[in-house]
Parts: C-alpha cells; sequence; structure tokens
C-alpha cells in the first residue's frame, strides 16, 4: 500500500526517455508530492515534457528542496549540472535521505557516485542491471492510464508491425538493432518505421498497430517495450537470461508477456503473430494485462516507496532484503538522516 503525503524531488539534467519525467507522473497518480528539477533539453526528435526547470526562480527551487522528504537524483549527484548552476542547493539537500539512480550504460564518470557511502544506488531492471552489480534494480515507470498509453485494440488488416529506433545509424543498444531488424520486415512484412520523430509522434503511431518490435540484439529491452505493452500490442524483444532475472527482482515472477526473439528467430515469430490471429490477440490481452498488474501507479509507486523507506531509515540493501516487496514502509519523519 503507499503511503500518501510524501514529498520527492526528482534532480535530472538530461530527460532519459523522459522516464524520470514519468516516474514523477506516476508518483503523482499514486499520491505523493513529486517533482522533477530537469534541463530542457528539447531538440529535433528528442523532445519530451518537463516539469520544473533548472533555471526558474530561486525561491521556488529552494521551496521545493527544503520540503522534500526525500531526493532522488538521475545518473548524477552533486557533480551534475544542477549544483554546478546552483551551488548554494546543495547545503539544502546535502543531509536529506536520498537515492541515485543510473538509467545509462556503466561509464568512468559514474564512478565517483557508485562510490558515494550512505546514498543508495539504483538502476534499471533492462540492459543495465549486468552493468551495475552493486545496485538496486528497479522499474521505469509509465502512465499506463494515461491515453497515449492506453490500448486502441485496432485490428488491422494484415497487422501492423511497429518498428521505432530513435536513429537508424548507431551500435545495437542505441538504434535498437537496426542493421538486423530491417531486412526481417522487408520480407513481406506490413510495418511501420518511426525514426528521428518526436516522441508524443511516435506513441500515437504506434498505437494503431497491432505488434511492435523493441530490439533482439542486446538481450534487454527499452523504454518502447513498457509503452507498447500498456498499449496492448504483442510485442517482440531479445529478453536474455540476466533481463528476465531483472524483471523477476522488480514483479516477483519470471513470467512476462514478450514475444522472444533474436535476429535468426524474430522471422519466423512475427509470422506466428501475424498468421495466427487468436495467437496474436492473446498476446496483446497478455501484454496489458501485465502492465495492469505490474506497472500500475500503485505497484510502481509503492517499489520506489520501499527503497524511499530503507533511505529514511539509513538502511542498506544488505540489512533490507534489497527492497523486495512487502518491507514495511515508515512515515517520513524529519531529521531522519542518512
Amino acid at each position: 500500500m503507499v503511503k500518501t503525503g510524501w514529498r520527492v524531488v526528482h534532480i535530472s539534467w538530461d530527460p532519459l526517455s523522459a522516464a524520470p519525467y514519468r516516474l514523477v507522473q506516476v508518483q503523482r497518480i499514486a499520491g505523493l508530492t513529486a517533482h522533477l528539477i530537469s534541463e530542457d533539453l528539447s531538440y529535433g526528435y528528442r523532445s519530451y515534457p518537463h516539469d520544473v526547470l533548472m533555471n526558474e526562480d530561486r525561491d521556488r527551487l529552494a521551496h521545493l528542496l527544503k520540503e522534500a522528504d526525500v531526493v532522488h537524483y538521475h545518473n548524477w549527484w552533486r557533480e551534475g549540472e544542477f549544483f554546478q548552476r546552483h551551488p548554494w542547493a546543495w547545503s539544502l539537500v546535502r543531509r536529506k535521505p536520498s537515492v541515485i539512480q543510473f538509467h545509462s550504460p556503466r561509464a568512468p564518470w559514474y564512478e565517483k557516485q557508485l562510490g558515494a557511502p550512505g546514498l543508495l544506488k539504483l538502476v534499471v531492471a533492462q540492459y543495465h542491471v549486468r552493468e551495475y552489480p552493486e545496485c538496486i534494480p528497479v522499474p521505469n515507470a509509465v502512465p499506463i492510464d494515461d491515453p497515449l498509453h492506453r490500448p486502441l485494440e485496432l485490428d488491422n488488416q494484415p497487422p501492423v508491425v511497429a518498428y521505432t529506433p530513435p536513429v537508424c545509424d548507431g551500435t545495437g543498444w542505441y538504434d535498437k538493432g537496426f542493421a538486423e531488424t530491417m531486412p526481417v520486415l522487408e520480407r513481406g512484412f506490413r510495418y511501420l518505421l518511426a525514426t528521428n520523430t518526436p516522441w508524443d509522434r511516435v506513441m500515437r503511431l504506434r498505437q494503431r498497430c497491432d505488434i511492435a518490435i523493441d530490439e533482439v540484439v542486446t538481450g534487454s529491452y527499452h523504454m518502447c517495450s513498457l509503452e507498447s505493452l500498456s498499449q496492448g500490442l504483442a510485442t517482440v524483444a531479445g529478453l536474455d537470461s540476466c533481463t528476465i532475472d531483472a524483471l523477476e527482482a522488480v514483479t516477483g515472477t519470471r513470467d512476462h508477456p514478450w514475444v522472444v526473439a533474436g535476429p535468426e528467430t524474430l522471422e519466423r515469430e512475427l509470422r506466428d503473430l501475424v498468421e495466427d490471429a487468436d495467437y496474436r490477440w492473446a498476446k496483446r490481452r497478455e501484454a496489458r494485462q501485465y502492465m495492469e498488474r505490474y506497472w500500475s501507479a500503485e505497484a510502481i509507486a509503492g517499489r520506489f516507496q520501499e527503497i524511499y523507506a530503507m533511505a529514511l531509515e539509513g538502511r542498506s540493501p544488505a540489512a533490507s532484503g534489497s527492497g523486495r516487496r512487502g518491507s514495511r514502509l515508515p512515515t517520513p519523519a524529519a531529521g531522519l538522516l542518512i
């Protein structure tokens, strides 16, 4: 059960596929008071919504930081852009219960944050868990009942396969296996390719499809999988055992709705989905039901609240069972420090 009344401030420089913003959305839906302080880095297709900007009035920023029960950092801690721009703000938060969440592949510039004592470290339960063994897996949040995330339940004939890599000239993780995936789609499938396109337009285009491909080359999934599952699409990704372990850590089950494929099996899996309407619709229903059960606002906010409780009580992952479901959720208390 989510305890309302908590005040959480998130700080992020990069939009990170709107992951921090959507977590704020979900926490608000669940009854928490949540804000995101970030920069507006919109450019081209990289256009995402934002909340409180770093260049806003100092009094407003100071008020949010003073009132926060927990500060949730994303990728960067005290070395981040926010405190470089507002060095006065560090004195307001340096003794507040805090967590840091990593969204990006591990790099040397994150080692200082990873080594910070007394700071709980989190990592998204996707590919990144294998690079951050010292971190607690957490789910990326999506507001599943937001209009862009709800199913339209269209039945296209023939079915349309959505494929939405952000770029087409990167490497496997960043371009979602474009070089391996496009030749398969071009073998007679009806498909929608959306790339270098604003996020909200991609959401609307994909929502009108039947099947979605995330990527099949890294063993993981991306935010677009969660969007597709929430939209009730049969969703294909190349999950490996490490990723399934991460999903189990945040849901409590190894059962999942993805259609698992690699480059060698993608064509066969797509043909099964296209040619067997009963199977396709079963996967579509399973996708939405999975998100309703494990990615509801209450489930996601509750997961993070368990972790915030660890920070509020100054507990370590080892002492708390790594934040698994069922841990006690205390009421925030002023003056309870890590």
